[in-house]
């Protein structure tokens, strides 16, 4: 029994590694579950043509916004393990079955994590044209109109919704958060000023300030954002304990040989060192991680209990 064990082991090691030298076969599926121009989106596509031209095979961004990044997670899971189909997802996506049990999958036990690829700062962010120039000015109008000031968020319950109800919270004041299907979207209205305050990833508001459009008047970080360096953190203005930021990684389904895995994760970390990537993503405000396999999944690990925490500090999830 044990000479069959390891003999059936060591054939699909042997097999595992046949397939991840001739792979990939075809071009590279990215799902993305936000509308183009949010923060997901951009990470993927600005390493995108580097992915491709090491591995060989063109990289397609498919955008399928929806449940916070959960949807793409399901569709992932339900096909072929074979490593032609992958995520890109913000933190928050995988951490979705916390607030919604319902949700099919399980991080820990569906997927495989590949390398965490940026960072940001969650942003808040006003229209010019209230006259708000700081958060004091932005929570003495919240305390004079409680429950009438409107707040843009990429989704429902992302990591940006629970900064912001962690944020609301400390502060006691009561705004209404209005979710888009990602951040780019969620621009545009704060940008006509149909929305007059928004909490989001830089990516897409960075664009907006420097084009003065808009006033970035704090970030959720402990620390200020090397890209964003004129920007206060809520905890220089009276909020000690603020401290959130999000950050965007790829994934692959569980079941994908670990030769795949390493080869993707070579990949993205080969893109991920080049300077003038590096810099087009700090241009847009995000810093870059990178890092193994292993690392992501330590990070995953001991943030879902934290994020966790702090989503039900917020007041999400499923009722």
């Amino acid at each position: 029994m044990t000479r069959k064990f390891t003999l059936a082991v060591l054939i699909f090691g042997l097999y595992s590694a046949v397939f991840a030298q001739s792979w990939p076969t075809r071009p590279i599926r990215v799902l993305v579950g936000f509308a183009p121009g949010g923060t997901t989106d951009v990470s993927a596509r600005i390493v995108s043509d580097i992915v491709s031209k090491e591995l060989g095979q063109s990289v397609v961004i498919e955008n399928r916004p929806g449940g916070a990044g959960s949807i793409v997670i399901e569709t992932l899971i339900r096909g072929a393990a074979d490593g032609h189909t992958i995520v890109i997802g913000s933190d928050s996506s995988f951490y979705q079955p916390v607030l919604r049990p319902s949700l099919s999958y399980r991080a820990e036990r569906d997927l495989r994590p590949v390398t965490i690829l940026t960072n940001q700062p969650i942003v808040i962010a006003v229209h010019p044209a209230p006259g708000w120039k700081s958060i004091a000015d932005l929570l003495k109008a919240a305390r004079a109109r409680p429950g009438e000031i409107s707040y843009a968020l990429s989704s429902a319950t992302g990591t940006q919704a629970v900064a912001a109800g962690v944020f609301l919270q400390m502060a006691k004041v009561k705004m209404v958060g209005v979710p888009y299907k990602g951040g780019g979207q969620a621009v545009v209205d704060l940008v006509s000023g149909q929305v007059p305050v928004a909490v989001l990833g830089s990516a897409p508001l960075v664009p907006q300030a420097k084009a003065g459009r808009i006033r970035l008047i704090a970030v959720t970080s402990r620390a200020r954002a090397k890209a964003l360096s004129d920007v206060p953190t809520l905890a220089e203005l009276g909020f000690p304990d603020m401290d959130m930021s999000q950050w965007f990684g790829a994934v692959a389904p569980k079941g994908v040989p670990d030769g795949v895995v390493a080869r993707l994760s070579a990949a993205f970390n080969k893109a991920l060192s080049d300077p003038k990537i590096v810099q087009r993503l700090f241009n847009t405000g995000l810093d870059v991680v990178g890092g193994s396999p292993e690392e992501m999944g330590r990070r995953m690990s001991v943030e879902t209990r934290i994020w966790a925490k702090a989503a039900k500090e917020a007041g999400l999830g499923e009722k």
